[in-house]
C-alpha cells in the first residue's frame, strides 16, 4: 500500500484547519436560522418553473445553456428593482443590482472592496456571526456598538467613533442589520436611523445596511431602508431572497454606487447565481408575493408568540429578560450575568434542546459580554413544540444551576 501524501508543509499561511461541521437537530432545536421545511412554498415554485417552460421554453432552455451574466438574471433583476421601489421606497435601475449567492456573497465582496486589514469596522455589540466571520477573515478590526432593545443607541455611536478618531482609529464603515435584527430581533425606528444617517456623514463613514429580514414583519409598521432615506451613495444595500422563499435556493442581491459595485464584482469568482432558481423565485414571486407573505408571516408570529409566552410562564422570575420581536427568526433571552449558559451549551443540546450561546454573535469577541445569551431560533419548530421546548429549558437550566 502506498503511503498516504502529506500536505503539511504545503497548506496556506492564510488557510486554517475548520472541522467540517455536519448539521444534527437536537429534539426541540432552537440553534438553527431558518424556518421549518414544510413552510417553504415548493408548490408554487415547481409551477412557476413549469408556466416558464410552457411560455418560452427556448428562452428558458436558453437561460440554462449558458453561464449567467455576472450580475444575475435580467428579469429577476427588474423584478428586484420594481420589489425595492414599491417595498422599500428608493429606485435603482436593473444593471444597479447584483444578484449573489445568498446575501452572506454580496456582504463578503463589499468586505474586500472596502477592508484593508486592521481596519476598524462597526457593528452592533451582538451581530450576525457569518459576517462577523467574514469580517475577521479580511482582516477588520470589529468594534461593537452599544444596543439596547430598540437597537444601535445613536449618541452612543457618536462617542464611540469620535473616541476612536482621537486615537487615530476612524471606523472605515458601519455594518448593520437594521430590521428584526440577528440575533436580538430588534428593529431601529425612523429616528434612530435618521440620526446615525446624519453621523456617518458627520464621520465620512459608510453605512452597509443588510435587510435581509425586512420581508418578514409580521406586526407594527416596517420602517424605511437607510438607503431610502439617503441617495448620496453613503449606503450599500443588501438583501434576500433565501428567508422569504427558501434558504437552499441561495439567492441575495445589492446595490451601491457605481464606484463600490465595480470593485466589488471585481472579487466575483466566476458568474451569477443559478438560473435555475432565478426563473423559480422570480415566476414565483412575481405572482405570489402577497399571498406569500399574507400565508407565511402570520404563521411565524405565531410560533413567537409560542415561545414568548412560554418564556413568561417558566423564566418568568428573577433578573431574566427576552426580546419580543415584531418579525424574523430570532428571540434574544438574556440570563443574570453570573449564568454561563455557554459553558453548558453542548450538554443542554444532548438533553434536548438546542440554542445557540451570545459569544458567537459578540463584535469585539471578548467572551464577557455573551456568555450569559442565548438566541432562540423560533421559526424553525411548531408552536407546539416552542411551547414544550422552552418549558423543558427552564428545567435544565435550573438542573444545570444557572436559574
Amino acid at each position: 500500500m502506498t503511503d498516504r501524501f502529506s500536505y503539511n508543509t504545503l497548506f496556506s499561511e492564510n488557510s486554517s484547519d475548520t472541522p467540517l461541521n455536519f448539521l444534527k437537530h437536537a429534539k426541540y432545536d432552537f440553534a438553527v436560522a431558518y424556518p421549518a421545511p414544510e413552510t417553504l412554498p415548493m408548490d408554487g415554485l415547481v409551477q412557476s418553473l413549469q408556466m416558464a417552460v410552457d411560455s418560452d421554453s427556448e428562452r428558458v432552455a436558453s437561460d440554462m445553456a449558458y453561464y449567467p451574466h455576472q450580475l444575475g438574471s435580467q428579469d429577476l433583476r427588474e423584478y428586484t428593482a420594481k420589489k425595492l421601489a414599491a417595498d422599500r421606497g428608493f429606485t435603482v435601475n436593473p444593471d444597479e443590482i447584483a444578484l449573489t449567492n445568498g446575501s452572506g456573497e454580496a456582504i463578503g465582496l463589499v468586505i474586500q472592496a472596502l477592508t484593508n486589514p486592521g481596519d476598524v469596522v462597526l457593528a452592533e455589540e451582538f451581530v450576525y456571526m457569518g459576517t462577523l466571520n467574514q469580517l475577521r477573515r479580511f482582516g477588520a478590526d470589529v468594534r461593537g456598538v452599544a444596543i439596547d432593545k430598540d437597537g444601535i443607541v445613536p449618541d452612543a455611536l457618536e462617542e464611540q467613533i469620535g473616541d476612536l478618531t482621537n486615537k487615530g482609529e476612524q471606523p472605515k464603515y458601519l455594518y448593520t442589520i437594521p430590521e428584526h435584527q440577528n440575533p436580538t430581533g430588534s428593529t431601529l425606528s425612523t429616528k434612530r436611523r435618521k440620526a446615525i444617517l446624519q453621523i456617518a456623514h458627520r464621520y465620512g463613514m459608510p453605512i452597509l445596511e443588510d435587510d435581509c429580514y425586512v420581508d418578514l414583519r409580521y406586526k407594527g409598521t416596517t420602517q424605511p431602508a437607510f438607503r431610502s432615506l439617503d441617495d448620496s451613495g453613503i449606503v450599500i444595500y443588501v438583501a434576500s431572497f433565501s428567508k422569504l422563499v427558501a434558504p437552499g435556493l441561495r439567492l441575495g442581491y445589492f446595490t451601491a454606487s457605481p464606484e463600490v459595485m465595480r470593485r466589488a464584482l471585481g472579487f466575483k469568482i466566476g458568474s451569477g447565481p443559478s438560473q435555475f432558481a432565478a426563473v423559480a423565485v422570480e415566476g414565483f414571486l412575481r405572482s405570489n408575493l402577497d399571498s406569500h407573505r399574507d400565508n407565511f408571516n402570520p404563521l411565524l408570529q405565531k410560533k413567537c408568540n409560542a415561545m414568548v409566552d412560554s418564556l413568561a410562564a417558566n423564566f418568568g422570575n428573577g433578573d431574566i429578560s427576552w426580546s419580543v420581536p415584531e418579525g424574523g427568526c430570532y428571540v434574544w433571552l438574556t440570563m443574570p450575568e453570573e449564568a454561563d449558559i455557554s459553558a453548558i451549551r453542548d450538554e443542554v443540546f444532548d438533553q434536548g434542546v438546542g440554542y445557540v450561546d451570545g459569544t458567537n454573535f459578540e463584535a469585539d469577541a471578548s467572551g464577557r459580554i455573551g456568555h450569559n445569551c442565548a438566541r432562540l431560533c423560533f421559526a424553525f419548530e411548531s408552536p407546539q413544540k416552542n411551547t414544550d421546548g422552552i418549558a423543558l429549558l427552564a428545567k435544565l437550566f435550573e438542573q444545570h444551576g444557572v436559574m
